[in-house]
């Protein structure tokens, strides 16, 4: 019986060591860019998020920012809620690092310039700057 109870506790070993977000659909943006999801009906705050990001257009690309909107009924929509953990009748916007995990969240609208600052202080943001400084210095 202990070999059954060994092979038990590995399998529940290995289990509890897979990521719960495996299935998420932000996984496909994982180490390539951050991910700016906003959740909740298309109302107002939602209207006002999408226009920052939109007039914020080339800093959101410089940091690889990208927007997804979780607004309506749809499949993708379901899914994005149930990764954040949003219910989606309230708005929220969430940021997603490049590294998958929550970096924000904000049940307001967040400025272009409250983005790019929390953004650029994360340390692979930085590392991002420093390459491009060093790219830029001739040689």
């Amino acid at each position: 019986m202990r070999p059954h109870l060994l092979t038990t506790a590995i399998l529940l070993g290995l289990i509890a060591m897979t990521p719960a977000s495996e299935a998420s659909p932000l996984d496909r943006y994982r180490w390539t860019n951050r991910v700016l999801v906003v959740t909740g009906p298309d109302g107002a705050a939602a209207q006002q998020q999408r226009r920052i990001y939109d007039t914020a257009r080339d800093g959101m690309s410089e940091r690889a920012i990208i927007l997804l909107e979780a607004l309506d009924d749809s499949a993708l929509s379901r899914q994005l809620r149930s990764a954040l953990g949003a219910d989606g009748r309230r708005f929220r916007i969430t940021l997603i690092g490049k590294d998958g995990h929550t970096a924000l969240a904000s049940e307001t609208p967040l400025s272009a310039d409250a983005l790019f600052k929390h953004v650029d202080a994360m340390p692979m943001r930085q590392d991002e700057m420093r390459r491009a400084r060093s790219r830029q210095q001739p040689r």
